[in-house]
């Protein structure tokens, strides 16, 4: 494999992954406004069987964001590869090189995780334990009521 090979590689796996954060953003926004409309509401059977859906989705688009990261760091790999073999690679390709062993690669993945578990506890947090004071359209004495029963 060539770097001519390789560049165009990383920069189709930036188009996958800033679909992936496209998605993400999606999933949890909706997640929200759900949550936020219709489950604060919802009988706690409903909202189990919804949490669970959203962490099976969540779960998978972890799961490929973590194969995504895999083959980047296989790309990088050959590049530093290429490299060691006598290739000169050029600008783009250094900067690839010096992205990863910068340690910048493994900061954004570290941010990813990290935020991605934070939502997921605060999403948790939010369906499960959350008391919702005044939930959209209501009055205090809607809210009043809705806690009695």
């Amino acid at each position: 494999m060539t770097e001519a090979d390789v560049l165009p590689l990383l920069v189709e796996f930036m188009h996958v992954l800033l679909a992936g954060i496209t998605i993400y953003f999606s999933i949890v926004s909706a997640y929200i406004a759900g949550l936020y409309v219709f489950l604060a509401r919802a009988h706690f059977v409903l909202k189990l069987v919804a949490f669970l859906f959203f962490s099976l989705i969540f779960f998978f688009l972890m799961q490929f964001n973590y194969g995504a990261g895999v083959f980047q760091r296989g790309l990088v790999e050959t590049l530093a590869e290429l490299q060691q073999s006598g290739v000169e690679l050029s600008h783009a390709g250094q900067t690839a090189l010096d992205s990863a062993r910068s340690g910048l690669n493994q900061k954004v993945r570290t941010v990813m995780w990290v935020g991605s578990a934070a939502t997921y506890v605060a999403l948790f947090f939010l369906t499960f334990l959350h008391d919702w004071k005044f939930l959209m359209g209501e009055s205090a004495a809607d809210a009043r009521s809705r806690k009695i029963r």
